[in-house]
């Protein structure tokens, strides 16, 4: 039962932050501030994610891609008000602290993404990803004929990707 309320209060925290937030997130965002203020493995975190996306509590939205937002839904912000008060008076305040005090540099972060996943005997295909803001600026979906390929665009697209992003841009602007 104890174990019980504990995963109950650490969902409403996620929802809890998702409400406050009031945009989308990363997995990594909520986590982030979450584990900055709370004992919650990044682990635990994840499955609560996935388990709240289940429940129609989230809204998971990935647009054909890896990269995603996490978002509160309708059903999610019903469920949260009443039990609000479920989640310590501390904890809420101690959260709200944190979010505004640290709001710019949640947002400002800069994530790229690079992944593949094989679609044949010979296909790979590579999804790059370049995010600033909470705003997404590219997202590219390549096909490469071979695995080291593949690693290989992923790997340039890490290393080089404000280059690679300024190019495209001077291309078609």
């Amino acid at each position: 039962m104890h174990e019980f309320h504990h995963q109950t209060e650490d969902k409403l925290i996620i929802l809890y932050v998702l409400n406050k937030i009031k945009t989308g997130l990363s997995r990594e965002q909520i986590a982030y501030i979450i584990i900055q203020n709370l004992q919650i493995s990044y682990i635990d975190i994840q499955m609560y994610l996935d388990d709240l996306n289940r429940e129609g509590l989230i809204l998971e939205k990935t647009a054909d891609h890896p990269s995603s937002q996490l978002m509160i839904t309708p059903d999610g912000i019903r469920t949260l008000d009443p039990l609000m008060d479920k989640i310590p008076q501390y904890i809420r305040e101690m959260l709200d602290v944190f979010i505004l005090n640290n709001k710019k540099k949640i947002y400002r972060e800069t994530d790229t993404t690079a992944t593949y996943e094989q679609t044949g005997p010979d296909d790979f295909q590579v999804y790059l990803s370049l995010r600033e803001n909470n705003i997404e600026l590219m997202t590219l979906s390549i096909n490469s004929p071979s695995k080291e390929g593949a690693l290989a665009i992923c790997d340039n697209w890490k290393n080089n990707t404000q280059k690679v992003y300024a190019a495209i841009m001077k291309s078609l602007v």
